[in-house]
């Protein structure tokens, strides 16, 4: 069978956007919808638990594909002849990696913890995102081919089964270990469902590969992989020593905190997974990669900007609204992070970038430096300041990333103009601070809903967004 041609893009439809904005609110939904009832049902306690073991797996979660499924879509936006063989080999290759990840993942449980439960749970979760990973290959090629809603049907299927799961099993008291159980049938679900997506539109892949072949991927992906290591570090050391340095209450309350400041960049990965394939084509074009960056970070500022304003000035009532009282005590860290949002989402636009212009080692070596950075300050501070600490050491290495990024790509594009964008969206942003500061008091759902329109058409007069955007939207 000759190998799958690259599609050509839809247009005027935003097929693309419109199904990778779904599957990214499904899954926005998804993971507030689960967190939310973890919180509720286990409390502060056990969702600190529930979160030492999330982070002891994603700690590990690097070496299971090492990155590979973005070296695929990489290659396969400028090669897709490659398609199939590159599939099998990665499959191949993954596999490989996802066992040596659970095995590691299960010592590290046995030698940090010992719990029986934190083992159970660690091992499921492991081997859920061993499966979760194996289903990024077909993933990169579909988001290649720029046929990214067939990929989205698999995500949202898997999301849904999720949700439900989790809700079940909570109902039927079955303890934590059942909340990994379901993730494990997410995986599942996910992963049938692209593997059958991809034979019917992409073709039967022949899974033909060799030794050499997996052995150079595997080779070519370890940038990828060492940038996902150094940012497990980086988003992970805060839990861990605070699981080590403190309790799990300490760690509940900072999962609280950062639970929708985690959650919330999977929007920019709306538009950053959309642009990618066409931003690879973009390789010593300079000119025509700082226009897609400018108008990336555009859109990524105007989001970003007024959620982090609003989610200081709600921060109790919103965590007590999500977790309930018990998690009041969640705000103050909230509040401290608040401001990593524009942070990280600018840093996912210019992470991106690099990837795509073939500078992922400047990427690795950033991630990488932000990792130590991250893990002295948390050294420093937790012992003292607990979770508010752990915030404020997150919060200073996102700003150390945004330089060490911003300053990386300047050869690479032209025309950024992110001052100017800033501009226009910090005026309608103090507006709706006003308003909200200004407002009786309500329901905090009320209170967003009223800064979301004040934002809306201050926004609109200033700049910050503009209805020639969404024709531009529609055509990633």
């Amino acid at each position: 069978m000759s190998p799958p041609a690259e599609a050509p893009p839809r247009r005027g439809r935003g097929g693309n956007l419109v199904a990778l904005a779904l599957g990214q609110l499904v899954r926005l939904g998804a993971g507030l919808g689960v967190n939310v009832m973890l919180m509720r049902v286990l409390g502060v306690e056990g969702f600190g638990t529930y979160g030492y073991v999330v982070t002891l797996v994603g700690l590990g979660a690097w070496g299971a594909g090492l990155g590979m499924h973005r070296l695929i879509n990489r290659e396969l936006a400028r090669e897709p002849e490659r398609a199939h063989r590159l599939v099998a080999t990665g499959t191949v290759a993954t596999l490989g990696l996802s066992a040596l990840t659970l095995l590691a993942i299960v010592g590290a449980a046995l030698a940090l913890d010992g719990r029986p439960v934190v083992l159970a749970a660690a091992t499921l979760g492991g081997l859920a995102m061993g499966v979760q990973t194996l289903a990024m290959v077909p993933e990169a090629a579909f988001h290649a081919a720029r046929r990214m809603r067939f990929s989205v049907r698999a995500q949202i299927a898997g999301r849904t089964t999720l949700v439900s799961a989790t809700a079940l099993f909570l109902f039927l008291d079955l303890g934590l270990v059942s909340v990994f159980v379901a993730q494990a049938l997410d995986a599942v679900v996910t992963l049938g469902l692209l593997w059958l997506s991809y034979r019917r539109h992409l073709g039967i892949p022949s899974m033909r590969t060799s030794w050499p072949e997996v052995r150079a991927l595997v080779v070519e992906s370890v940038p990828f992989g060492l940038n996902l290591l150094f940012g497990s570090v980086y988003l992970s050391s805060d839990v861990l020593l605070l699981a080590v340095l403190k309790d799990d209450h300490e760690v509940g309350v900072y999962r609280g905190a950062v639970m929708l400041i985690a959650l919330f960049p999977v929007l920019a990965n709306t538009l950053t997974t959309g642009i990618y394939p066409r931003m690879a084509r973009h390789l010593g074009d300079r000119v025509a990669a700082g226009t897609e960056l400018h108008f990336a970070s555009r859109m990524l500022l105007a989001v970003s900007v007024p959620a982090a304003v609003g989610g200081i000035l709600v921060a109790e009532e919103l965590m007590v609204f999500l977790g309930g009282a018990e998690f009041a005590v969640s705000a103050l860290p909230f509040v401290i992070m608040a401001p990593l949002l524009p942070l990280r989402f600018l840093n996912n636009g210019y992470a991106m970038t690099l990837s795509t212009l073939n500078r992922q080692d400047d990427r690795t070596r950033g991630v990488f430096l932000a990792a130590l950075l991250n893990l002295g300050a948390n050294l420093a501070v937790i012992p003292t300041w607990g979770a508010a600490g752990a915030a404020a050491t997150t919060l200073l290495t996102e700003v150390a990333l945004a330089v060490w990024f911003r300053w990386h790509i300047r050869p690479l594009v032209t025309g950024l103009r992110t001052g100017q964008t800033l501009l226009r969206v910090a005026l309608p942003a103090a507006l709706m601070a006003g308003g909200l500061l200004l407002l009786p008091p309500v329901h905090v759902l009320l209170q967003v809903a009223v800064g979301v329109a004040i934002y809306a058409a201050v926004g609109l007069l200033s700049g910050a967004w503009h209805p020639r955007d969404l024709p531009r939207l529609r055509r990633v």
